[in-house]
């Protein structure tokens, strides 16, 4: 049976296959005609794609080609490791708390999940394989972010006007500076109704072999599941970042951004 999914990856799979060849940048005509569907279907799936950020238009041309949600998927798909070493510790966060967890790089000012372990509760966009969802008000976004100074910060989010989110999002950038600062010392993000009502998201930094931030593992809980028990949780979900840091062989501490980012985190951005 063909899916709509398999459809996906078909279309995908030509527009990158397109691009490393010498046709260039194929419209949505060539496309329908390569993979066997008729205009307008696939013009519902390249905008369905490119709203997850895995294509995007060629503007000179008009023709599609691959967007950054790609590169960072194909990126994180490339370290196997990365990957294999989260799987038993989200299924083990899933089992013990019985909510979705999930594993997130980021792409451009977007945060993408790459892999994840889905709960009985109900199901959530960002632990969904292959969601894009804001850096600014999403936990695994925060975790993403914890190392970069205000002034980092002000260049990596310059345009980015603060609207959507949960109702605790942080509306300026010195707000998310100042959380940001606080999630730092703690090692790890609460986020309380930042990116939807009434869910928390709990998110730790993954660290390489030199210690930069290269993912973010996380948790999300509903509101009325706390049961007193958040400080737990976000210890639960530290331990878990910490333990693939240890199976992929990375740094046991903060790199050098780290130490930057702390000396300037109490400086304006400008």
């Amino acid at each position: 049976m063909t899916t709509t999914f398999d459809r996906g990856l078909a279309l995908l799979d030509a527009i990158v296959a397109a691009e490393l060849g010498s046709t260039g940048y194929p419209g949505n005509a060539q496309l329908a005609e390569r993979i066997g569907l008729d205009q307008a279907q696939t013009s519902r799936m390249l905008k369905d794609l490119a709203a997850a950020g895995l294509v995007e238009r060629d503007e000179p041309s008009r023709g599609w080609r691959a967007g950054p949600g790609w590169f960072a998927l194909a990126a994180a798909a490339g370290d196997g490791e990365l990957l294999r070493g989260a799987r038993p510790l989200l299924r083990a966060l899933v089992a013990r708390r019985h909510e979705p967890a999930w594993l997130s790089v980021r792409s451009g000012t977007a945060v993408l999940t790459v892999g994840s372990e889905a709960s009985h509760w109900a199901s959530y966009v960002a632990a969904t394989p292959g969601a894009l969802t804001p850096l600014w008000c999403t936990g695994p976004g925060r975790a993403l972010l914890l190392d970069h100074s205000d002034r980092e910060l002000a260049e990596l989010l310059d345009g980015v006007s603060f609207v959507g989110g949960g109702p605790r999002a942080a509306r300026d950038l010195a707000t998310l500076a100042a959380r940001n600062a606080e999630a730092r010392a703690a090692g790890v993000v609460v986020a309380d109704r930042e990116f939807e009502h009434d869910v928390v998201d709990f998110s730790a930094p993954v660290r390489d072999r030199l210690g930069t931030i290269t993912a973010a593992l996380s948790l999300a809980v509903p509101r009325f599941r706390l049961g007193g028990h958040t400080a737990e949780i976000a210890a639960s979900v530290a331990e878990a970042a910490r333990a693939l840091q240890v199976r992929t062989g990375a740094a046991s501490g903060p790199g050098p951004a780290a130490t930057r980012a702390g000396r300037t985190a109490d400086r304006p951005a400008s």
